[in-house]
């Protein structure tokens, strides 16, 4: 296990570490006429993913987020898209999304 207690908060080299492994962050959003909800929050890795229902009952191991979707439950004529989040936007949408890459 490693030691943090070694490295300070303004260590670049810790920082470096972290984003590298960071995770990316999702919602899933599902639509139906002009109304979209966040039906569950996911966390992609860089070999598999995880999502929690928005309603915290169930949760999903994925091979890649994009499966995520294959879960969503929903009336016909409902979409569903992943929508990629910035961590440390302050909740400004306009800089909180962004497309996958």
């Amino acid at each position: 296990m490693t030691d943090f207690t070694k490295h300070s908060p303004d260590d670049s080299e810790l920082r470096e570490l972290v984003a590298a492994q960071a995770p990316r962050l999702f919602a899933a959003v599902a639509t139906k006429h002009d109304e979209t909800s966040v039906v569950g929050w996911g966390m992609e890795f860089e070999d598999s993913a995880y999502m929690v229902s928005a309603d915290g009952r169930n949760q999903y191991f994925l091979a890649e987020a994009e499966n995520a979707l294959k879960y969503v439950r929903s009336e016909p004529e409902t979409t569903h898209d992943l929508v990629w989040v910035v961590p440390g936007t302050n909740g400004r949408v306009e800089d909180a999304c962004q497309p996958k890459e």
